[in-house]
């Protein structure tokens, strides 16, 4: 990885203030090389009962049309060593982000 940027991430816990039930863990914005930023990352939970492992998904959007059916990526690292550079950094930041606001309470 020593050919990759620097890399920086931000990450906000989210809480559904109806308290109902949500897959949303957080949101995410990843910095690059102090240069450029990716907003609208989400860590969602998986789906499956018992498994709260948080993974990352980077931003996309819903096609029109005839391609209504399709989601299509905004923004996304281009190499799988870039890809996991940035879920690293960013879980990495979700967890002290969970822990410094479980420390609060």
């Amino acid at each position: 990885m020593e050919n990759l940027p620097k890399l920086d991430a931000r990450v906000r816990p989210y809480q559904d203030p109806s308290d109902r039930p949500t897959k949303l863990m957080a949101f995410a914005e990843l910095m690059i090389a102090d240069a450029f930023v990716i907003k609208g990352i989400r860590v969602l939970k998986k789906a499956e009962p018992g498994n709260d492992e948080p993974f990352v998904v980077f931003p996309a959007e819903k096609g029109r049309g005839a391609t209504a059916d399709r989601w299509f990526d905004l923004a996304h690292p281009v190499t799988a060593e870039a890809r996991a550079a940035a879920i690293e950094m960013i879980l990495a930041k979700y967890h002290q982000a969970v822990a410094g606001a479980a420390a609060r309470v």
